[in-house]
């Protein structure tokens, strides 16, 4: 069976993720500042910068997992706010430590995120979502005993069928075989294709770059670039060079 996207009629009349003035501070430290993002539906966004850049702290403010200092983030022209219902099934956070249940088996594990998350599935949506990942033959296996890329495949499978209008990822690649990395990339170009929104934290950049229709740096937690995606692209080149190691170069 089929998993059922949600149609590009459906996604633009829902989504369009405006992040004003946002900042973050922990105590005296600021870890984002003065951000403003305008994202269309079927925005791919590669978000890049150095370590401790607020990369991870941005994610975590548009999944609301923690709430901002100031400046606010609107899903389709509604305030998304930390434990806001309205907007659960419409976000979804996905990481290489990605949140699942050892004691329950592959199937059991979407069968009760689908439940929380009030989405209604199918016993052929489950079994499609793991044959799409290729671990069908471990649906009945506790969690527990599978890999870390197994792990993460399966959250793939999560996240496609929860199917969230905007996808979040903190350096998906870390676990993932060259297989896993393809199925990855191909839900997402998917994902995207349809006019759901993602935003994709990596440090492979040049994957990163051939997945986004946009790319925005952060820099000591403001946005020093942001621009769609280009052939050639020299701002970009130039932009990104400050990050590389000494005498490294690096070219789109």
């Amino acid at each position: 069976m089929a998993l059922r996207v949600r149609s590009s009629e459906e996604a633009n009349s829902i989504l369009r993720v405006t992040v004003h003035n946002l900042a973050k501070a922990y105590g005296f430290l600021w870890a984002l500042k003065d951000i403003d993002i305008d994202l269309p539906p079927g925005s791919f966004v590669a978000l890049l910068g150095p370590n401790g850049a607020g990369k991870t702290t941005l994610l975590k403010l548009l999944a609301g997992l923690t709430v901002a200092s100031s400046g606010s983030i609107e899903i389709g022209g509604k305030p998304l706010r930390r434990g806001d219902l309205v907007w659960r099934d419409q976000v979804g956070l996905l990481t290489p430590g990605d949140h699942l249940y050892e004691n329950l088996t592959a199937a059991e594990n979407l069968r009760f995120f689908c439940g929380l998350y009030s989405r209604g599935v199918s016993a052929g949506e489950i079994d499609a979502a793991l044959q799409a990942v290729e671990l069908a033959h471990r649906a009945a296996d506790w969690v527990g005993s599978l890999s870390s890329g197994m792990r993460c495949r399966l959250s793939i499978a999560k996240w496609q069928i929860l199917n969230p209008g905007l996808l979040l990822l903190d350096e998906p690649y870390g676990v993932l075989d060259g297989k896993g990395i393809d199925l990855l990339e191909h839900f997402l170009r998917n994902h995207c294709a349809v006019g759901n929104v993602v935003v994709m934290a990596s440090h492979h950049i040049s994957r990163a770059l051939s997945l986004c229709n946009r790319a925005i740096i952060l820099h000591q937690g403001r946005v020093s670039f942001d621009e769609p995606k280009r052939q050639p692209w020299p701002s970009f080149v130039k932009a990104f060079g400050e990050f590389l190691p000494q005498n490294e170069s690096w070219r789109f």
